[in-house]
């Protein structure tokens, strides 16, 4: 009797490993999701991202659990779009389905690039590696009855995974206060990016005088000496830490 279950259960889950070139278009698609999701970086790309996903998508990584749907992933990412973006290099597909509870999951082992954001006003930002790869799993499951993502998960080579209930506390916080703060960030998101348009506008118009464009590229000069500095006094601190 266990071991016909047993067959029953492996004949309804079938699974097939292919590289990433060699995938049907569908999965390709799904792949795609996942990668669009995490490199986008403005609101306009965040809500295109999105919007494959399940009403109640859960997103499950070794730092947080996201089970409010959505809405709160969404939020969540638009928090944190300022801090990083991903950069994902798919390696091996593997699809996994599930014919009794028309679910499908696709696993795709690769190379997360994780590349930190620097401003040229927060000096602390300069000094950071311009990207750190982890390897890792990256999970999607998709419900074939709508085709929307129900879960993204993610599991990293040398990043232990903590307990859930600590990792749903994070989601939980990260999820609300990205929920009370969307509208408010949305908000400074319009005003920042209409005083930069008029100030962009601005710029153009009087760097056409040369005294004034004699002066932009000054400063733009200097900022790639310090930015050169920066660099510097980074392979100087490696060298001294090697050494020691």
């Amino acid at each position: 009797m266990a071991t016909a279950t047993s067959d029953g259960a492996a004949a309804a889950r079938t699974s097939v490993a292919k590289v990433p070139t060699d995938v049907q278009p569908e999965i390709a698609r799904l792949v795609q999701t996942f990668s669009s999701y995490k490199a986008a970086g403005d609101w306009a790309a965040i809500d295109g991202a999105t919007r494959p996903l399940d009403e109640d998508c859960v997103y499950d990584s070794p730092f947080m659990y996201i089970s409010g749907g959505r809405d709160r992933v969404r939020a969540v990412a638009k928090l944190l779009a300022p801090l990083a973006y991903t950069e994902f290099e798919p390696k091996l597909v593997r699809v996994c389905m599930d014919n009794t509870g028309r679910e499908a999951e696709v696993e795709v082992d690769g190379t997360l690039r994780v590349v930190p954001r620097k401003y040229w006003w927060a000096p602390v930002t300069w000094f950071l590696p311009s990207s750190v790869p982890v390897d890792g799993t990256v999970t999607v499951r998709v419900k074939s009855w709508n085709d929307k993502v129900s879960l993204l998960k993610e599991r990293f080579a040398n990043i232990p995974t903590p307990p859930v209930l600590l990792r749903w506390l994070a989601g939980w916080g990260a999820g609300t206060t990205g929920v009370i703060m969307e509208p408010l960030i949305y908000k400074l998101y319009e005003w920042f990016s209409a005083g930069y348009s008029s100030v962009q506008g601005g710029v153009d118009q009087v760097s056409r005088y040369p005294a004034v464009a004699k002066a932009v590229d000054a400063a733009d000069g200097m900022r790639e000496n310090l930015a050169a500095t920066a660099d510097s006094v980074k392979a100087k601190a490696a060298g001294l830490v090697g050494a020691q």
